[in-house]
């Protein structure tokens, strides 16, 4: 299973970084840093075939095809701003991290307004 050698990986890294922090702890960030990587990458091709799946769905949509490409880019903000965040968090810049989450949730509004607006046109049709 995947999430055995992912598990592994991580394991492996942090007693990597915790070794190498005794001696330069400097270098037990690109350590880390580089085991995050690694993960990311394996993830990737998860990542991948979920979008492939979400394609052949689209292509199989009849109501609603103005809307689904704009969920999708809301869900890769989501994922890429908590992965950054976490990485900034990670290498002690908490409130890097914390402005990173707060610019993906203002993208993610942004983003989100043309469903908004959609929906209270909707309900204002019925009214």
């Amino acid at each position: 299973m995947e999430i055995m050698k992912i598990a592994a990986i991580a394991i492996g890294g942090v007693i990597m970084a915790s070794i190498v922090k005794h001696f330069k702890p400097e270098l037990s960030l690109y350590v880390a840093l580089a085991t995050v990587m690694v993960i990311f990458l394996m993830a990737l091709d998860k990542l991948t075939a979920v979008f492939q799946f979400l394609e052949n769905i689209y292509g199989q949509m009849t109501y609603g095809k103005d809307f689904f490409p704009i969920i999708v880019k809301v869900l890769v903000v989501a994922y890429l701003a908590d992965f950054t965040s976490q990485l900034c968090k990670d290498a002690g810049e908490g409130a890097i991290g914390s402005k990173v989450e707060l610019a993906g949730k203002i993208i993610i509004f942004y983003l989100s307004m043309p469903i908004l607006f959609a929906i209270l046109e909707l309900i204002n049709s019925i009214l």
